[in-house]
């Protein structure tokens, strides 16, 4: 029996951490891919801010590593002390969701906004994105599962519980009646310049694009048709408004 037991505890050993390991992987796996996200075109941005005096670019021709490149850029920090620096964004939650935003850019309308609602293992990120002259704008209204304006219960006040932290290219945003600063709302150049991580090596995006989407080319007549478009609007031969609607249509038809 001692032998029989001497035998079989090796075996029963390195079964458990086979199990264990698969079951961690099958547990990796399932983390992932469980990601949801809604994106939707808005007509308006909360606290009452006007649309329209932005001048929206909207339909935008962006790549995906530009996309991912802002995305990655994206820092927040927690106002509580001893809260540290973090990424708005995973990169699981990065992978799924810049080439959708490529796609939205190219569809939104010249007096929409982008709205996402991304929920994850760490909670609900939520967002309005938006280009106009050569920035893009992203306003959240959550990152993580945690509100930005939230109430101290204790105190019965209101109390911010984090800030977005400027990178290079990036400044927040200010109001033009009381010159106040919104630090849930970050104006990035559109052509940023790469992130980098703390060490200061650059952040690779090929990491965060899927394979099979990335090598994907634009359609040389959707080129072809931009360029004859644009050259029409600077000639003064259509106006502004024809010029970004006949752009999406465009962009709708042969992106």
């Amino acid at each position: 029996m001692v032998l029989v037991y001497r035998f079989l505890k090796p075996l029963l050993v390195s079964l458990f951490f086979i199990l264990a390991i698969y079951g961690g992987i099958k547990s990796a796996v399932a983390q992932t891919k469980n990601i949801e996200l809604k994106v939707s075109f808005r007509s308006k941005i909360p606290e009452n801010f006007n649309v329209d005096k932005f001048r929206l670019n909207h339909p935008i021709k962006i790549s995906i590593r530009e996309v991912v490149n802002h995305l990655v850029s994206l820092r927040y920090k927690g106002t509580s002390l001893g809260s540290k620096e973090e990424s708005a964004f995973l990169p699981a939650e990065i992978k799924k969701l810049s080439p959708i935003l490529v796609k939205a850019f190219a569809r939104v309308g010249p007096r929409k906004i982008i709205h996402i609602e991304l929920k994850s293992k760490t909670g609900t990120t939520v967002a309005d994105i938006f280009s106009f002259r050569n920035y893009l704008s992203w306003r959240f209204e959550s990152i993580h599962g945690q509100m930005f304006f939230q109430k101290n219960n204790a105190r019965a006040w209101n109390i911010f519980a984090w800030e977005l932290i400027p990178q290079k290219g990036q400044l927040y945003y200010k109001s033009s009646s009381n010159k106040r600063l919104h630090k849930n709302w970050m104006v990035a150049k559109l052509q940023l310049p790469v992130a980098e991580t703390k060490e200061g090596a650059s952040m690779e995006s090929s990491d965060f694009i899927e394979s099979g989407n990335s090598g994907k080319q634009m359609n040389p007549d959707l080129e072809v048709k931009l360029r004859h478009l644009k050259h029409l609007y600077e000639q003064g031969l259509i106006e502004e408004k024809e010029y970004k609607i006949q752009q999406k249509k465009l962009f709708e038809k042969l992106f």
